[in-house]
């Protein structure tokens, strides 16, 4: 794919970073992270409905197919979502021109977000920028929407830089009494808090610095990617990394990855340089032996007798991330 190269090496505060919600589940995680705040990010909510985009809050919004569908969504068909999606190609393209980092964040298996969102990457990408796509998959019993989630999961990672896949399935492992609503806020937070520790990683001064192209480095080198976020009390540095092993909606097997990227947060009494040494230690021990590891650090006094750790490991080999059965039925619909 050919990509427009940049023109200038930017600073960390002069970056272009968009956090794009397309469809429903896209829209309520942008509206979480809007509401949360994200320093340096623009948040973008995309949709096919226009009542939905509405009710929803965002630095933009972005009502697409209108002249198609009236505003009155997909309705669960992908091809009418995508058709959407090109009849506002030249809005993406304006939209992107000059973008260094693209969050896309979306829930597979309906017509906007499986049909729009693989064009959307797309042309992300194009721009020049680096993306980062957050997917969300339908619950299994599902049935054809489980299907048509895989099949957008495929074309996302045709395009993006790396793809991070939630399953609405943990839901039922993790708080299967927990109301529907509040499980899927459990969800939205996950990934609003993915978006806003990567972000404000590169875009918030450091002791230790890592700026964009660190990010660059460590997710342009090609194969499959897991994020770790986690916090613990400063006494006990090793809960750190368990905390953030142990979050039952990301993927934390990261053995044998090839390069990482771990930023540690705290105040100045609790980060000391052995527990960093310890933390940093930890997560290096199960990597590739000639693992590549760029390493920050960021004083925050708010975080009194807290650490926060954020790791981006990456260069992991394809995983069987769909049980078989649906490893079947994947093949089957491509």
């Amino acid at each position: 794919m050919k990509r427009k190269s940049k023109k200038r090496r930017k600073s960390n505060t002069d970056l272009d970073i968009y956090v794009v919600g397309v469809g429903g589940g896209g829209n309520n995680s942008v509206d979480r992270l809007s509401r949360m705040g994200v320093y340096g990010a623009t948040t973008i909510a995309v949709n096919t409905d226009k009542k939905h985009l509405q009710n929803k809050k965002a630095d933009k919004k972005m009502l697409i197919g209108s002249d198609l569908n009236r505003g009155m969504g997909a309705g669960g068909n992908p091809s009418l979502g995508r058709e959407c999606a090109e009849s506002a190609a030249a809005g993406f393209d304006k939209l992107f021109s000059g973008a260094d980092l693209v969050f896309l964040t979306t829930g597979l298996g309906g017509g906007t977000g499986t049909g729009a969102s693989p064009l959307i990457t797309e042309i992300a990408r194009r721009s020049g920028a680096m993306v980062i796509s957050i997917v969300t998959l339908p619950f299994s019993v599902e049935g054809n929407r489980r299907r048509l989630a895989w099949k957008g999961v495929q074309k996302i990672e045709n395009y993006a830089n790396t793809t991070i896949t939630l399953d609405n399935d943990k839901l039922v492992e993790v708080s299967p009494d927990m109301p529907l609503d509040q499980g899927f806020g459990m969800m939205d937070s996950v990934i609003s808090n993915l978006v806003k520790g990567i972000t404000e990683t590169v875009t918030k001064q450091s002791l230790i610095n890592l700026d964009f192209n660190d990010l660059r480095t460590v997710l342009g080198g090609g194969g499959y990617s897991t994020l770790l976020t986690g916090e613990g009390h400063s006494e006990e540095p090793s809960q750190v990394v368990k905390n953030a092993e142990g979050n039952p909606f990301l993927d934390a097997d990261y053995k044998g990855a090839r390069r990482g990227l771990i930023h540690l947060t705290g105040c100045s009494r609790s980060l000391s340089v052995r527990k960093t040494h310890d933390i940093v230690g930890s997560v290096t021990s199960k990597l590739d032996s000639n693992a590549s590891v760029i390493v920050g650090a960021r004083i925050d006094h708010k975080f009194k007798n807290k650490i926060k750790m954020m790791a981006v490991l990456t260069g992991l080999e394809k995983k069987n991330i769909r049980p078989s059965i649906e490893k079947k039925v994947v093949q089957e619909v491509y």
